[in-house]
């Protein structure tokens, strides 16, 4: 099947709206990825339809979801997607989500200047790029609990990725987690950890990715008071001791 027929038919399903233009961009997107995959591995997919379902489609699948999580809100205009690597899910989202502003986070030079080539390829006007530590950055008072959203996709222990991100978001905001079927059992041994941040566990949503066998759902962390000041600690300490 086409790649076009996949997006299509897979927005479709999850009921999201699109352009021809949005279209065309998710496809320059998937081909920029897939070249330069080639040379600098930035994801772990190597073939173009599996990084088209298992990246994009995956990435791309929140926005079936976003008026049950956002229900009755009309801000949510400040998104910060933590570890983002080649751009997951930021820059899927930030194609259909224009009305909305999308800060990129991660430490890799080479992922930087990759983001950084994207957003000029598509002309991506409503993302922003930082390079940084997110144990560092999240300490700042230019950062610290100034988004309205926190997007967290990156494959890493559930302990850690908490620490890093929830400190990001501000009181009334949202962090959104992208889980596999370790779910239950990370919530079960990291709850305590979630209301120390400042979070409170919200929902749990239990989604379809398009054309994708594998269990995925979306942790849904509303941030109930602001993050005590010690956290998060050096990344050094968050592995060694987790929360």
């Amino acid at each position: 099947m086409k790649t076009d027929d996949i997006l299509k038919l897979a927005l479709e399903e999850l009921d999201v709206s699109f352009s021809t233009n949005q279209i065309d961009s998710i496809k320059e997107y998937l081909s920029i990825v897939y070249e330069y995959n080639k040379s600098f591995n930035l994801i772990g997919s190597k073939d173009k339809e599996s990084i088209l379902i298992r990246h994009i489609l995956d990435s791309i699948s929140l926005l079936g979801y976003w008026n049950k999580i956002f229900i009755g809100r009309n801000k949510d205009n400040k998104i910060l997607d933590v570890g983002t690597g080649a751009g997951l899910p930021g820059i899927p989202l930030s194609i259909f989500l224009s009305n909305k502003l999308f800060y990129l986070l991660d430490d890799s030079l080479k992922k930087i200047n990759f983001l950084k080539m994207v957003v000029s390829e598509l002309k991506i006007r409503n993302v922003m790029i930082i390079r940084g530590r997110a144990e560092k950055l999240a300490r700042e008072n230019k950062y610290r609990e100034d988004f309205d959203i926190v997007l967290a996709r990156a494959v890493t222990k559930f302990n850690i990725l908490s620490e890093l991100a929830i400190p990001f978001c501000r009181i009334s905001g949202k962090m959104i987690f992208y889980k596999s079927k370790k779910v239950a059992v990370e919530l079960r041994d990291n709850k305590d950890a979630i209301l120390k941040l400042g979070g409170k566990v919200e929902n749990l949503f239990d989604i379809k990715v398009p054309y994708l066998d594998e269990y995925r759902t979306f942790l849904v962390v509303k941030k109930v008071k602001k993050s005590p000041e010690m956290y998060p600690r050096s990344f050094s300490k968050i592995k060694k001791k987790p929360l």
